[in-house]
């Protein structure tokens, strides 16, 4: 019994002391493990990049459609379900014109939501390419944030041009837009 206990404060120390020595030392460990990178991600060309912004925007139209009318019905739900007297005003207003314009505002809550939703199901959809895009639109806008104008050089006169280039969608209106922006330069 006692050589088993004296075993186990053996490991024990044995283990403590082999756990602290990576920490307490100072000298590296190089390995000798290679690392395997995966193959690089297929690259889309900037037609392709603008082809599937435009897909990516319709499926965030196409959300907003579903929200809204899913926040109409709720909130017209919801609000047909609570007792009204006619009688009595609520904060100085009909409580029927009241709970319907509360309704409206549950469907234009749901209409501001629907984009997000609309792209949440486009990611779902297409992981790999949502990706991809996520990827390319980062260097998207590296180049929109080098060409641009500088935003104190406009005024009411001369206002700024697209300043995140949300209207580009093709090659040919990136080009439009630099052009713009080299006009705001000079102005």
């Amino acid at each position: 019994m006692n050589r088993s206990l004296l075993v186990a404060k053996a490991f024990a120390q044995t283990s403590r002391s082999s756990l602290l020595r990576p920490l307490l030392s100072t000298r590296t460990v190089h390995s000798t493990r290679t690392v395997l990178k995966e193959s690089p991600e297929p690259e889309l060309d900037w037609e392709e990049f603008f082809q599937l912004r435009k897909q990516r925007r319709l499926w965030e139209r196409v959300g907003a459609l579903p929200c809204a009318m899913l926040g109409l019905s709720g909130g017209a739900a919801i609000f047909a379900s609570l007792p009204v007297d006619p009688q009595q005003m609520f904060m100085g207003l009909d409580p029927m014109l009241l709970f319907g314009g509360s309704s409206l505002f549950c469907g234009a809550l749901g209409f501001a939501i629907g984009p997000s939703v609309g792209r949440k199901c486009y990611r779902i959809m297409s992981t790999q390419t949502a990706k991809m895009l996520d990827h390319k639109e980062a260097e998207f806008f590296k180049h929109i944030k080098a060409n641009r104008s500088d935003p104190s050089l406009s005024s009411a006169s001369n206002p700024l041009p697209d300043f995140y280039g949300e209207k580009i969608s093709s090659l040919h209106s990136y080009r439009k837009w630099l052009r713009k922006q080299r006009e705001h330069e000079r102005k």
